[in-house]
């Protein structure tokens, strides 16, 4: 076929750095399809990615009325900010409202967590 096939041995060859984009897909994987025993009161309803780095999470919960959005920086401890999120979401000391983004009733800026 004119193509040239290179055979890569696995254990060779080094791993990639996770990049901002693997943590923001991993963060976000685990928001949509939590398993049965991961299952949080906060549920994703979308998202955003903001210029600067943070990505913005569009929340909501029984718990509070309207959407909540969550402001993080997808980093390597995503396995804590998932089990907290539910309870940081509400610090009311963490709280603003939402006048910048139509979409939400208050920000929780979490960049700094």
């Amino acid at each position: 076929m004119g193509m040239t096939l290179l055979r890569v041995d696995p254990t060779t060859v080094e791993a990639a750095p996770f990049t901002p984009d693997d943590w923001s897909f991993t963060l976000l994987r685990c928001l949509a399809y939590p398993s049965a025993e991961e299952r949080h009161a906060a549920r994703l309803r979308g998202f955003l990615f903001m210029e600067g780095g943070p990505l913005r999470l569009y929340l909501d919960s029984e718990d509070v009325s309207g959407v909540i959005t969550a402001d993080v920086h997808p980093g390597g401890a995503l396995t804590a900010l998932l089990a907290a999120l539910p309870s940081l979401l509400g610090e009311e000391w963490r709280t603003s409202a939402g006048a910048d983004d139509p979409h939400c009733t208050y920000v929780v800026d979490l960049t700094d967590w």
